[in-house]
């Protein structure tokens, strides 16, 4: 007799059979963490089935998760660790053996054909680092498969920043050019920019990417690319606010109790800002800016989304939300709170109308993908729900 979890993988299996070109990547690592979501890692077997990606999952749940034979892939490896999130990054090193890799979230996606404009701007271009391309936020309301650009308010390191210096300068606080966790990288600076960053545990699981934007702008350019890349879930609650309670960065960084903690983090930076070449004088002023200034960015921010909400609120809830304010309804509520209050995406078609508009490069089949698995992991858990 099957179990649920049989039946929901066996909806996958006409997928895999999805014309798609996944191939040209095998040059290629993608690393997803994953905690207590099994229905989450067996979509991304279906999804990445039948590429030339290399493909590890590093499954952090208390008990393995057993994939059914219908959805195995010699591409893709699943690694039960029992380890902590910041653990599971730190070795990451250990499973990376392609000159390529990048991370990626257990409920989202990066497309086939922006993973391929990535690794031939690599190729091409021994100046680059790394590689972002387009996102798109994606969830399901009420059946309906919706979607939102993203990151648009990114900014790209100008032709100048050459030096790390000039990259910092544009990176730090009052600037700031777009986030690297999601880059397609060179796996040498990935690996140790993930090591350094994860290697000491902060009570905030939101102060290591901030390290990770640091070594970035330190070690190489990277660029954005107008390709389609990265769906971005709003499908689930944050892993480290729904695991850990983890307090945010601001909280964290301005609890009195938390200041020896801070103290060693500021110290991190500055230690690898002088290992990354940066003189000591130089080194002391770029960490104010990274750490003291950041604060008090964040701070105005969440200043300015305070007003704006209130504003909005008046007129009509959650309708035209903030940028910030939608990060925040990602880390905190779930799919089901996004839908009672009417936060607004838009149809596949609409969205498809958007990015020719704005010249962004894509593959109308991977989208229709993306939504096929969205729906289907919808409607197996709202029936296991009822």
């Amino acid at each position: 007799m099957s179990s649920p979890r049989d039946d929901f993988a066996a909806q996958f299996q006409p997928l895999l059979l999805a014309p798609m070109n996944r191939s040209g990547l095998s040059q290629l690592t993608i690393v997803i963490p994953t905690y207590q979501r099994p229905d989450f890692v067996l979509r991304q077997f279906a999804y990445w089935a039948g590429s030339d990606v290399h493909v590890v999952i590093l499954d952090g749940s208390s008990t393995p998760l057993t994939i059914p034979e219908n959805l195995r892939s010699e591409n893709v490896l699943y690694v039960h660790t029992a380890t902590s999130f910041r653990e599971r990054l730190a070795s990451v090193g250990r499973y990376v053996s392609t000159p390529y890799c990048a991370m990626l979230s257990d409920d989202e996606f990066f497309t086939f054909s922006g993973l391929r404009s990535a690794i031939a701007r690599l190729e091409s271009d021994p100046t680059v680092l790394g590689c972002v391309g387009r996102c798109l936020y994606f969830f399901v309301d009420q059946g309906r498969f919706l979607l939102k650009d993203a990151y648009r308010e990114w900014k790209s390191f100008s032709d100048a920043a050459r030096t790390p210096q000039q990259r910092l300068d544009e990176d730090l606080p009052p600037h700031k050019t777009h986030m690297a966790h999601y880059s397609i990288m060179r796996s040498e600076a990935w690996v140790r920019i993930l090591e350094n960053s994860y290697r000491r545990q902060f009570s905030s699981a939101y102060v290591y990417e901030r390290l990770v934007n640091l070594q970035r702008a330190m070690l190489g350019r990277t660029v954005i690319l107008e390709d389609l890349l990265w769906f971005r879930s709003m499908e689930n609650r944050n892993i480290a606010t729904a695991v850990s309670n983890s307090p945010g960065f601001l909280a964290w960084a301005l609890d009195p109790i938390f200041s020896e903690e801070v103290a060693e983090y500021r110290a991190v930076a500055r230690r690898l800002l002088m290992e990354g070449g940066i003189p000591n004088d130089e080194a002391i002023r770029f960490e104010e800016r990274f750490f003291v200034d950041g604060v008090q960015q964040t701070l105005a921010r969440k200043s300015k989304l305070r007003k704006r909400f209130r504003d909005k609120f008046r007129q009509q809830l959650l309708v035209w939300s903030p940028k910030r304010f939608r990060l925040f309804v990602k880390r905190h509520l779930p799919s089901q709170v996004l839908s009672f209050s009417g936060w607004q995406g838009y149809d596949l078609e609409t969205m498809c109308d958007s990015l020719r508009e704005r010249g962004t490069r894509f593959e109308r089949n991977e989208i229709d993908l993306v939504k096929e698995l969205a729906l289907r992991t919808a409607s197996d858990v709202a029936t296991r729900r009822s």
